[in-house]
């Protein structure tokens, strides 16, 4: 089955669905580094560096050299800055331009499904009335869907991160969620921040990855600690084996590390005496034997490493992302360049497992009557 990956950052969506078994015929993005990254990890994938609006149906089949209706499923998650709505319709606000250029597309290359991926708050923006519209829009173009907000953590990764999902299947056809892999127990609500039952934690995603130092560490290393565990094993991926990219630190003053040493791990800094805690409260020290929160865009002051005293590295940000280690990250570490940094791009992507528990399901689904 063929998917089209639009606003495809990093290439985590694609990721996924390739590890399922499907053939990515066209991906793009407006971000030129984070093409740099898709097109280095997806060679053999039609990729292209452009806004959405001026795309069509029919340039994507040109470019990616398709016939009508050999598209099957078109993935993506809009960026949202906050819909505009006037009585149950989206305006034409420049907040709604993606989302409706989303929906153009689905329209225009009509897949059998599509899956829009996108914040968990989108459940409760305007009252649930954006919700509303999207059901309408999506209806009206002769779509059955269901949605919800799925926690990447009851699909394998090492992370607590909710995001809402629609799955949308032309006709009258059924449609569903794809159920969770791990058993998390009963009380999963309340222990979404600090843990998970049976879900995979810190230590059992990251303890094998060369060990760097605040300042240290390379673009480029290889692997020297065997993995313990399956996940780790899995994480070694295939493209590059042995290698590990974008393993490099960010460095400290000596000010900052004591801080950050100070911080008990599953704590903020808020827990530190007065006299040395800064305004900024939010930094929290990931707990070894809990999965990792939310992964942001901010991993490197927000995420403290669980046993030393810094900020995550990209890899291992892409770890608990569940990226593979020979995926690499292309562009700057720092906001100073035009183009997203190698953080918002392991930050803003869908974790590769959750997406092929979800492509798996799109498979299940398409071959049931």
């Amino acid at each position: 089955m063929k998917t089209v990956d639009l606003f495809c950052g990093a290439g985590g969506f694609s990721e996924g669905f390739r590890r399922a078994g499907f053939t990515c015929a066209y991906a793009v993005d407006f971000d030129a580094q984070a093409i740099d990254t898709f097109k280095f990890n997806h060679p053999t994938i039609a990729a292209e560096q452009r806004d959405v609006s001026e795309i069509s149906g029919n340039s994507i089949r040109a470019f990616a050299g398709l016939k009508r209706g050999e598209v099957d499923v078109i993935i993506g998650g809009p960026p949202c800055q906050g819909f505009s709505l006037a009585g149950l319709r989206f305006t034409n606000d420049p907040k709604n331009r993606l989302v409706l250029e989303y929906i153009r597309i689905v329209k225009e290359l009509c897949p059998q499904f599509f899956v829009f991926e996108n914040v968990s708050g989108i459940v409760s923006m305007n009252h649930g009335a954006v919700l509303q519209v999207l059901q309408k829009e999506f209806r009206g173009l002769g779509y059955s869907i269901t949605y919800g907000v799925l926690n990447a953590a009851l699909y394998g990764v090492p992370q607590a991160r909710p995001r809402f999902i629609i799955i949308g299947r032309m006709d009258s056809a059924n449609v569903s969620l794809p159920e969770p892999t791990n058993d998390l127990g009963k009380d999963v609500q309340q222990n979404l921040l600090f843990g998970l039952p049976n879900a995979l934690t810190v230590r059992e995603a990251l303890a094998d990855l060369p060990e760097v130092l605040q300042g240290e560490g390379e673009e480029e290393l290889r692997h020297l600690a065997n993995a313990t565990t399956a996940y780790q094993l899995q994480r070694r991926g295939g493209r590059n084996p042995g290698l590990v990219f974008n393993q490099r630190a960010t460095r400290h003053s000596e000010m900052i590390t004591t801080r950050y040493s100070m911080i008990p791990p599953g704590c903020t800094n808020a827990v530190l005496p007065a006299e040395i805690r800064t305004k900024k409260i939010n930094v929290f020290r990931l707990h070894p034997d809990y999965p990792s929160r939310t992964v942001t865009c901010n991993f490197r002051t927000d995420l403290l490493h669980p046993w030393l005293p810094r900020g995550l590295t990209v890899r291992e940000a892409a770890r608990l992302q569940s990226f593979d280690d020979d995926y690499r990250f292309f562009g700057n570490l720092t906001r100073k360049a035009k183009w997203v940094t190698q953080d918002d791009q392991v930050g803003n992507a869908v974790p590769p497992l959750l997406a092929e528990a979800i492509a798996k399901h799109v498979l299940f689904m398409a071959r049931k009557p």
